[in-house]
């Protein structure tokens, strides 16, 4: 069953992204963990994974501290073999999903663009899943418009207790974004999404919450008193319609707001 699983993922990514010219531009490595710190929100890790090769490059060091393994024992199998079954089973439909996207619905020159996002639970060497916030950004696209290399950012979410499902996002700054889709949705970009209801005020004082800070040190920070940044708490669950400053959190970080 693993094995028809993993089979799966890599009959999309040499089918789909079958590579015949390949770039010969050199990438920048001094500028992919200033990258990767853009797109964390907790303990990660990363790594390029060379669509040419099938090969992982540049594995970082933390993966030891996310998941108990050695970077040079992180491959391609091995990532695969930590994911949960039921995430497993259903990796290569949503990599499907962002081959079409990617591909077929932008342009070449737009690929670059977007991060491509989705939820997965990863089996850490101690035996407990880690629920893992997966955020993918094209390096370098193929002289034939293919998919080269890309930066893969693993980041632990697992104190957000979300709920894993096997929805993907496709979220741009310059471009249309495109939220928690099914793979069987239409490319609809969400209307009522984080960025667009938070304030920049309430998006800050929100990121300093998934920090795990309280109220009091926020206003101390914030040069605001107590009672503004409880107003602001109150706007934030009014406008996002969640229960709990928890549910928020994990909304924005999978709509890449925070």
């Amino acid at each position: 069953m693993e094995y028809t699983a993993i089979q799966n993922v890599y009959n999309v990514w040499e089918t789909k992204n079958k590579i015949t010219r390949p770039a010969k531009k050199e990438l920048f490595f001094e500028v992919i963990e200033q990258m990767a710190n853009l797109f964390t929100a907790g303990s990660f890790y990363y790594f390029i994974f060379n669509l040419e090769q099938l090969e992982m490059e540049l594995v970082h060091q933390d993966v030891k501290k996310v998941l108990g393994v050695e970077p040079e024992k992180l491959t391609v199998n091995k990532l695969l073999s930590l994911l949960h079954p039921e995430d497993l089973d259903r990796l290569h439909e949503k990599e499907a999903k962002a081959a079409d996207f990617l591909l077929n619905k932008i342009t070449k020159n737009d690929i670059p663009f977007y991060k491509v996002v989705y939820l997965m639970r990863l089996k850490h060497a101690g035996g407990t899943y880690k629920t893992i916030l997966h955020q993918a950004v094209t390096l370098v696209v193929s002289e034939d418009g293919k998919i080269q290399k890309v930066l893969h950012i693993h980041t632990d979410v697992s104190y957000l207790n979300m709920q894993v499902d096997h929805r993907i996002s496709f979220i741009s700054n310059k471009r249309p974004s495109f939220y928690s889709l099914d793979t069987d949705d239409k490319f609809q970009p969400l209307k009522n999404n984080c960025k667009q209801q938070l304030t920049g005020r309430e998006t800050e004082i929100l990121q300093k919450m998934a920090e795990g800070k309280d109220i009091n040190s926020i206003a101390s920070e914030l040069f605001i008193s107590p009672h503004t940044v409880k107003t602001h708490k109150k706007n934030i669950l009014r406008k996002s319609g969640c229960n709990n400053i928890t549910e928020v959190v994990a909304r924005c970080v999978r709509e890449g707001a925070i």
